[in-house]
């Protein structure tokens, strides 16, 4: 029973505590074991996306029929792909390369040891399966919750929002979504025992939080927007040392590792954004500014770019050659004429200048988001007997999610600004406690960081896969949907409680 004078969880409650953290983690395998593992096991076909992670992580396609494509591409899954020799140079971070590097290098290195003929994906989700459940463990119980019943809520709503089928399934693949998410919550995981042991400070806990946001902002180009944020938090903990000389002596190891993680991270991204940079910049212009325009060759002028590109006007970079009539994706001519005339400044400053279509783009991604499936293929050929893009394992968060919240601005501003204000309120009442305060900045930042991956989708690649681009954004939303539903909860069982005592 909670002591409410107090405030405080009582003996008998540090005794319920790891019996509930062991059924949490019990849960956790559980529930993976049966989305990912459980026969005939899922994953998601590859769109054209794997090609550049197998390049830089040494892994290639087994040779197939071409008349067989549908079996290797959008419609099946593959899960086998052959060994090539991995560059040492990547490995040790010299060439900087996608955090995908480490997990897929273990993968191998397992796959090797069963005497596996062939890399499979199979032991990468497992993998991503023990790293995601590991850092959800450490969330929930690194979370300082002074009532038990409260910790039993948020425990118990993980694993409905976060341990949900849509986010799981991408395990087992060659996408950079999985480390994504992975990275944020294995980030946050990590923040969170930082402050639980703060008086136990140490280069091993600092490294950890290190290792976290280079798995998260290494993952995928579009985390980049996220590199000042995770600086700024992370430039912050020295403040946590009580002398100014244990200040500066943890001062000097974040800084070298801050300035490695900027070096390593912007190398990431300059590398991915040379070669799908011309894909996105494409569909951005054609598919987003262009598509619903009602002067395209006026907004080509705005842009500085010749009006006659107005004839590929609605098309994305996609399609097959000949339905392009002059400028086709990545030909000579567009590439001259078209990708080094055009930037994200350029696109940002339209956008700014014509806040009306800023907008409307905003209301097209809001219909779009919530949205984690999407049509390609969830099994292998030989499991299944024909093309199956629909997927129900463990899927009740995300199906209520994608068909009974609200998909349009009004909503997602309103819960934004309710969360910032209700946040803001609770920073002010723990200014004296800095512990506290670090924790509602880490809350600010997930909620930044998301914010930041909404308008990106839309601005840098039009209307080419919006509910893809939105997967981190979704995930964000989720965090913080299970925060503001515990916190409610934490607030009425107090007054339950409280009434009880009366």
């Amino acid at each position: 029973m909670l002591n409410i004078e107090k405030n405080k969880l009582t003996a008998k409650d540090y005794l319920v505590l790891p019996i509930l953290m062991k059924t949490f983690i019990l849960s956790c395998i559980a529930i993976a074991l049966f989305v990912l593992f459980y026969p005939p096991m899922p994953g998601v076909a590859d769109q054209g996306d794997f090609q550049r992670v197998m390049t830089v992580v040494g892994l290639k396609e087994i040779s197939y029929n071409s008349a067989d494509f549908d079996s290797h591409w959008f419609k099946y899954i593959t899960n086998n792909y052959v060994m090539v020799p991995l560059e040492l140079e990547r490995l040790i971070g010299i060439i900087p390369t996608t955090s995908m590097i480490y997990p897929i290098t273990l993968a191998r290195i397992i796959c090797k040891m069963l005497g596996f003929q062939y890399f499979t994906t199979k032991v990468l989700a497992f993998i991503y399966s023990l790293m995601y459940i590991l850092s959800l463990y450490m969330c929930v119980k690194y979370i300082p919750l002074k009532r038990v019943g409260t910790h039993i809520f948020l425990a118990v709503l993980s694993l409905f929002i976060l341990m949900d089928g849509g986010y799981l399934i991408w395990f087992n693949s060659l996408y950079g979504e999985p480390m994504m998410i992975l990275g944020l919550l294995f980030f946050t995981a990590s923040v969170l025992y930082f402050l639980q042991n703060i008086q136990k400070i140490s280069l091993n806990k600092i490294l950890l939080v290190f290792t976290a946001a280079f798995f998260f902002l290494g993952a995928k180009m579009q985390c980049f927007s996220a590199l000042p944020i995770i600086i700024l938090l992370i430039l912050r903990l020295p403040l946590f040392e009580n002398t100014f000389i244990n200040r500066f002596k943890m001062s000097l190891p974040i800084a070298c590792f801050t300035l490695l993680l900027v070096f390593y991270v912007k190398g990431i991204y300059l590398q991915i954004n040379s070669t799908c940079g011309i894909d996105t910049q494409y569909n951005s212009v054609f598919y987003g500014i262009l598509k619903n325009s009602e002067n395209p060759k006026k907004d080509l002028k705005i842009l500085g770019l010749p009006e006659d590109m107005s004839v590929e006007a609605g098309k994305h970079a996609y399609l097959p050659k000949d339905q392009y009539i002059k400028y086709a994706p990545g030909s000579p001519l567009t590439k001259n004429t078209f990708n080094k005339n055009i930037d994200n400044l350029k696109l940002l400053k339209f956008y700014l200048l014509h806040p009306t279509r800023l907008i409307e783009g905003m209301e097209y991604t809001a219909a779009h988001c919530f949205d984690t499936k999407t049509s390609l293929g969830k099994y292998e050929k030989s499991d299944i007997k024909k093309y199956t893009p629909n997927f129900n394992r463990f899927t009740m968060w995300s199906d209520f999610r994608n068909s009974r919240l609200p998909k349009n601005l009004s909503f997602l501003i309103s819960f934004y600004v309710l969360i910032a204000l209700v946040s803001v309120i609770e920073y002010i009442k723990r200014r004296n406690d800095r512990v506290e305060m670090f924790r509602i900045e880490l809350l600010w930042a997930i909620m930044i960081i998301g914010i930041l991956q909404f308008p990106m989708p839309y601005i840098g690649n039009g209307e080419a896969d919006t509910a893809k681009q939105l997967f981190l954004f979704n995930y964000t939303f989720d965090i913080l949907f299970l925060v503001s539903c515990t916190w409610i909860f934490d607030k009425c069982y107090f007054l339950f409680l409280k009434s009880l005592n009366k």
